[in-house]
This record gives C-alpha cells, sequence and structure tokens, in this order.
C-alpha cells in the first residue's frame, strides 16, 4: 500500500514538473511588466524595472508610433509582458498599450509609446537624439536638465558637455 501511494505522488510531481517546463518553454509566465522611477539630472524620470531609461518619441501620434523597421533596432519598444505595474513615482492609471507590428503589445505611458535606447544602457545618453526624450512621471518629454540650487545661487545646465 505504502509503495503504491509513493508512486501515485510521483507520478503527480512528474506531471507538475512537465507542466511548469511546457509553460516555461512556450514563453507564458507570470511575469510582469514593470516601469518605475530614477532621480537623475533630467529630474525622476521612467525607467524599466532593471533600471534602462524610457523615452517616447516626440513624432508618435496616440495609438501610431512613427518609429518603425530599423528605428526598432535602434529604440526598442518597451514590450509588454503579464500584468503592467508600476512602482516608485509612475501612476498606474496612466500605463497602457498599443499594438505595434507582429501583433506586439508595446507599453504606453500617459498614452505616449515606451522605448529604450539601445546604446544608453541604464544612462540617459539617447536624450534628445532623433526627437527622443527622458519621460517625467506626468509622461511629459523632458527637454532641459534640472534646475538646481546651491547656497542660494540658481545653476542650470541645458547643454550635453559641448
Amino acid at each position: 500500500m505504502k509503495i503504491r501511494r509513493a508512486l501515485i505522488v510521483l507520478v503527480a510531481l512528474a506531471a507538475l514538473a512537465m507542466a511548469a517546463s511546457a509553460l516555461a518553454q512556450s514563453g507564458h509566465s507570470a511575469a510582469s511588466t514593470v516601469v518605475t522611477t530614477k532621480k537623475t539630472a533630467f529630474g525622476t524620470i521612467l525607467v524599466t524595472s532593471s533600471g534602462k531609461t524610457l523615452y517616447l518619441d516626440a513624432g508618435d501620434k496616440p495609438g501610431h508610433p512613427a518609429c518603425k523597421g530599423s528605428c526598432l533596432s535602434i529604440w526598442p519598444p518597451l514590450k509588454a509582458k503579464g500584468t503592467l505595474k508600476a512602482s516608485g513615482g509612475a501612476k498606474p492609471a496612466d500605463l497602457g498599450t498599443t499594438k505595434i507590428a507582429g501583433g506586439i503589445k508595446q507599453v504606453t505611458y500617459n498614452k505616449h509609446p515606451l522605448y529604450t535606447f539601445a546604446s544608453a544602457g541604464k544612462g540617459t545618453s539617447g536624450e534628445g537624439v532623433n526627437g527622443f526624450y527622458v519621460v517625467s512621471t506626468t509622461g511629459h518629454k523632458i527637454t532641459k536638465r534640472s534646475t538646481t540650487t546651491t547656497t542660494g545661487t540658481t545653476t542650470t545646465s541645458t547643454g550635453y558637455g559641448y
């Protein structure tokens, strides 16, 4: 009797393991796309959960992203996976999606499609490049570095060091 119960338990565990493996291989997971925030020289901006800076394309129209084809290799879209989540200063109500080529769902924030910059990593070097800008927590583009106050003197930096 004990052997029979042990055999049933082993068969059940094997079936669960195979189902979990099949689910993982099919690309379905409980993973979520998270948009969060980070403080930078541009103020508080939107970033991915891994810290990559998020950008908007000034040429986009709601529901109609302008970046297509080879543009997407330089400016990869933030793809929606699972449930969209906001953390930090990002607002859950501002998250959404739009469909792009191939039926891919691209994450939007305040109706602006979100992109990363292939060359930037976690920095903001894509700021202002070809009409792409870092995104504020209100969902608007940021075009200037934030103003800093030091001992009563205001210093504004709007350049890129050249």
